[in-house]
């Protein structure tokens, strides 16, 4: 009881804004009037914020995997005009300062989104807007240091940081040393670095954006601008201006993302009156932990492989199929997730505000159900057809990744059930990081031995084969760390089910192989239809699934129960 009237009369020492009029007290007319119309509800405080924004959570993935795809898009619009409009020793140019711009912004992002989406959605919750602010702030501040001291180095003393990473004892930084030396990179440096500044601001506003469930906002200025950057690389490269002009297109455009970011969320920035004050250490380590997770399973496990390809003097053609096989794979195990990023890990922070176990349990099994259901059919239709896929996508001189293309399918479907990327988050949110890394090491050192032991027998399906184990060992690792703590347990039911009614409509695959892009089509309606009717059967909701369903979103319930089973007796 003491520390309950403590509390409040805190609360009254310190009154935190109520919305956008009180922080923008001191600004000046116009931008506090344009402040208070582009500030959203405020977020409640307690049990109603965290109910608050898991209901908002699945309008929040629609945003985020709508923009994901449109984004993807316009990348691979703007690939095709390139090498339509420029030479291959120019395109070539373009590819090694984008492959230097996602190493360098990898290299120094540390983590700092993933600690975002763990922390600030609870601390927003818990101890209110002031708190969550000057977490926010401080964030920045990080960010904004390192931005500032990486593109110094970029654009003065590049060659120093290719000596520096070269002496990393990992395997991969040599090949990203000799990267960063390529003269093709030097001489557009500078555009280089302010794409890395632009995005780096970027990407973290997004982050903060996804831990207050504003995706619609991300949604508007994000695709306007790669709207804007398709067209006027279109218009620069039909005049002549080269590659150079895409490169500082991509800068300006990320730093007017970054811009436009920002002061949307200025409300937020200038709220002022924390009470509470959160501890950076656990946030540095939830942010370490993610940067060392991401770069094994994003760089270090393809890696390894190619090396040890060329260790056993496989041909340059298979490390090629191998390199395909694998990007395909990834692609399809991402179609249609790719919208949980940042959103999946807030969702689990709210759901974990007061420590509810129970909630966070229920939440973590949803999004497990949730992720198999999307990406699932279509890992099991390329599965089927892969063979059809890699030749209508690339013609016959690449007939050989079918079969590789399958086998990495068959182990990714294994690895997007289990459910790795949500056991992740969800280690993050109770504060266990270390154990996520530990798995992640343990994965990579499986990808080693296996890649030893069967690359000299099977080449590069010996080496998919060794990452896919690999990448099953840490899913698993990551579930048995979260056995004790989850009240509920995995969904292996719903997941036995859907695999069942997947599996056996794509069995007409086995009989029928698609020859053209019409067969093609076809063959997936046929199996989308089989699929429906396989699963009205075999029903993989339960009632606390449509229960679950039904606190979000009501309407939804009622086509959902055809799908479910009714409670025992």
């Amino acid at each position: 009881m003491m520390r309950s009237e403590q509390t409040n009369k805190e609360t009254k020492a310190v009154k935190e804004p109520e919305n956008a009029s009180d922080i923008t007290q001191g600004v000046p007319g116009e931008i506090a009037a344009l402040l208070n119309n582009i500030s959203e509800p405020e977020i409640p405080r307690g049990e109603k914020g965290a109910r608050f924004l898991l209901k908002r959570t699945p309008s929040n993935y629609l945003l985020n995997q709508v923009y994901g795809l449109w984004v993807f898009a316009v990348l691979f619009i703007l690939t095709l005009i390139m090498t339509r409009k420029v030479s291959v020793v120019e395109y070539g140019v373009y590819a090694i300062a984008s492959a230097a711009f996602n190493t360098i912004a990898y290299i120094v992002s540390f983590g700092l989104e993933d600690a975002t989406t763990t922390f600030v959605p609870r601390v927003l919750t818990e101890h209110g807007r002031a708190a969550a602010a000057l977490l926010v702030r401080r964030l920045l501040s990080l960010r904004l240091v390192t931005l500032i001291i990486t593109v110094g180095i970029m654009l003065f003393t590049l060659p120093l940081l290719a000596i520096l990473i070269a002496s990393i004892p990992v395997s991969g930084s040599a090949g990203i040393a000799a990267g960063l030396r390529n003269p093709g990179l030097l001489a557009h440096i500078t555009p280089i670095a302010f794409w890395v500044l632009g995005n780096g601001i970027a990407s973290l506003f997004i982050a903060i954006y996804a831990s207050e469930m504003r995706m619609r906002i991300v949604f508007i200025i994000g695709s306007t601008a790669h709207a804007l950057l398709l067209v006027f690389s279109f218009i620069t490269l039909q005049l002549g201006w080269g590659i150079d002009s895409v490169l500082w297109l991509q800068a300006i455009c990320s730093l007017l993302d970054a811009a436009l970011f920002m002061l949307w969320q200025t409300p937020l920035l200038l709220t002022k009156g924390a009470t509470y004050k959160q501890s950076m250490q656990p946030v540095m380590r939830v942010g370490i932990s993610a940067w060392i997770t991401n770069l094994i399973s994003g760089a270090l496990l393809k890696q390894v492989s190619i090396i040890l390809l060329a260790y056993f003097a496989v041909s340059v053609a298979q490390i090629a199929y191998f390199n395909l096989s694998f990007q395909l794979a990834d692609a399809a195990s991402l179609l249609l997730v790719s919208g949980f990023g940042g959103v999946a890990g807030s969702a689990l922070a709210a759901a974990f505000v007061g420590r509810n176990y129970e909630r966070l349990s229920r939440t973590w099994q949803a999004l497990i159900k949730v992720e198999t259901l999307l990406s699932t059919p279509i890992l099991v239709f390329c599965l089927f057809n892969a063979q059809a896929i890699v030749h209508l996508l690339y013609g016959s001189n690449y007939d050989p990744v079918g079969s590789l293309l399958a086998i990495f399918l068959f182990f990714n479907i294994i690895v997007r059930v289990l459910g790795t990327t949500i056991h992740q988050s969800t280690l993050f949110v109770i504060g266990k990081p270390r154990l996520v890394a530990l798995g992640q090491f343990v994965g990579l050192i499986a990808a080693i031995l296996f890649g030893i032991a069967l690359i000299s027998h099977w080449g590069p399906a010996g080496a998919l084969v060794a990452d896919g184990i690999s990448k099953i060992i840490m899913g698993c690792l990551l579930l048995t760390f979260l056995w004790r703590d989850l009240p509920e347990k995995y969904p292996l039911g719903f997941t036995l089910r859907m695999l069942l009614a997947l599996t056996i409509a794509a069995l007409p695959g086995i009989v029928w192989h698609p020859s053209g892009r019409l067969s093609l089509v076809i063959a997936g309606v046929v199996f989308l239809v089989l699929s429906f009717g396989l699963l009205l059967v075999i029903k993989p909701l339960n009632t606390d699934d449509l229960e679950m369903v039904g606190e979000a979103n009501t309407w939804m319930v009622k086509y959902l129960r055809w799908f479910g089973r009714a409670a025992k007796a």
